[in-house]
């Protein structure tokens, strides 16, 4: 199976890249931005499935869309909890998050082979700070044993929560 990962160089996309040693990966620190995404959708013609890691800011909403006019495999969307919202204050990540798991739920009832994984608390280097220190939080490669279960079923797994307890 041959695979491509965004963001492959930390936390998740890292634990993806080293369980799958023959995937391709694309991050800034090797010449590749989800936000100019034709570089690497042209990668993606002989690959299997594309996993849509990378965040920043909005940028994987577009990148999805731009991916799905010419990709015709396996997506998963490394997405997150708090798409729900945090309604305790203003947290755009939770937005940006939740338009993800809106446009990941559109693509899949268009008929795309879509996943929307959304994870909770996940031990990487982003939520290794003070607010979090103390609270459960779930190791990367637990997150690509998740990925390698959804690459196994025969049929489409539209989306899938898992969160520390």
């Amino acid at each position: 199976m041959k695979i491509g990962i965004t963001g492959h160089t930390s936390g998740i996309g890292k634990a993806i890249f080293e369980m799958y040693p023959d995937s391709i990966g694309w991050s800034r620190s090797n010449g590749y931005d989800i936000k100019k995404p034709d570089k690497i959708i042209r990668e993606c013609k002989n690959l299997d499935v594309v996993i849509n890691n990378a965040h920043d800011g909005f940028a994987q909403i577009p990148f999805l869309y731009k991916l799905t006019n010419s990709f015709d495999g396996k997506i998963i969307n490394i997405g997150s909890v708090s798409g729900d919202g945090n309604k305790s204050r203003r947290h755009v990540y939770a937005v940006e998050k939740n338009a993800l798991d809106k446009a990941s739920e559109q693509l899949y009832y268009l008929g795309y082979d879509i996943t929307n994984l959304r994870l909770g608390l996940t031990d990487t280097p982003r939520v290794n700070k003070p607010k979090w220190k103390g609270r459960e939080k779930m190791p990367p490669e637990y997150v690509v044993s998740v990925i390698a279960w959804i690459l196994e079923q025969p049929y489409r797994v539209k989306d899938i929560t898992v969160e520390p307890k």
